[in-house]
């Protein structure tokens, strides 16, 4: 499994990339934004969810393309 995060103010430098949102509450969402090959995205995004926002029961992944 490969990926990156990436930090909000970086995320300009990347043509691609993806935002793991925390849904289950809108007062206190979080995002964390990453690079990664599409082939594995639901992997990936799992993984950083279950590190990296450990109490986040729902959240969604949201793709990023610059220019769009």
């Amino acid at each position: 499994m490969n990926f990156q995060l990436v930090e909000k103010d970086d995320i300009w430098q990347h043509n691609e990339y993806y935002e793991v949102h925390t849904t289950q509450d809108d007062s206190h969402a979080k995002s964390l934004f990453f690079t990664t090959n599409e082939e594995n995205l639901e992997e990936v995004a799992a993984a950083i969810a279950s590190v990296h926002l450990p109490d986040a029961k729902h959240w969604t992944v949201i793709p990023h393309r610059k220019g769009s």
